[in-house]
């Protein structure tokens, strides 16, 4: 009898201890609980970049009609005005951003084909999240001259 309630004891111990931590694992293991920074880009497809504290970064590409998202995980760091994303696979290259602030607005800056865009809005430069002075930005191509100053 006593064997039977040391087992129906340890039992609702091991489940209690199941349902206390696996929560907090979990929450620990998900790059979107981590502290980090959320920056988006896009309006109808794009990508989303969480970069978190501990020099990891997860990226989501997504569209409104492809079937499929998208990740890559990887390490970043800074490097002067650049930061760096050094994808986990080897089978993808090191991506490069402009880190810049331009009329008050932080952004990031993906060089295409190792140019720079050709005008800065929400859809080809990294915005904070939360942040709408992307979307604001001119568009007509007025904003190109604020790239040249870059570099």
């Amino acid at each position: 009898m006593f064997a039977s309630r040391a087992i129906t004891f340890s039992a609702l111990a091991l489940i209690l201890a199941v349902f206390v931590a696996a929560p907090v694992f979990v929450l620990q293991a998900s790059p979107y609980m981590q502290p980090g920074q959320n920056w988006s880009m896009g309006l109808l497809a794009g990508g989303d970049l969480r970069l978190l504290d501990s020099g990891r970064y997860v990226h989501r590409s997504w569209c409104d009609i492809c079937p499929n998202q998208m990740i890559v995980q990887g390490t970043w760091r800074r490097s002067g005005d650049w930061l760096l994303l050094q994808p986990a696979s080897a089978e993808r290259a090191e991506r490069k951003l402009r880190v810049a602030t331009i009329k008050g607005c932080p952004m990031l800056i993906p060089l295409q084909n190792g140019e720079w865009p050709k005008w800065i809005s929400h859809g080809t430069v990294y915005s904070r999240a939360g942040d709408r002075c992307a979307i604001e930005l001119d568009m007509a191509g007025r904003t190109g001259e604020l790239l040249r100053d870059l570099q």
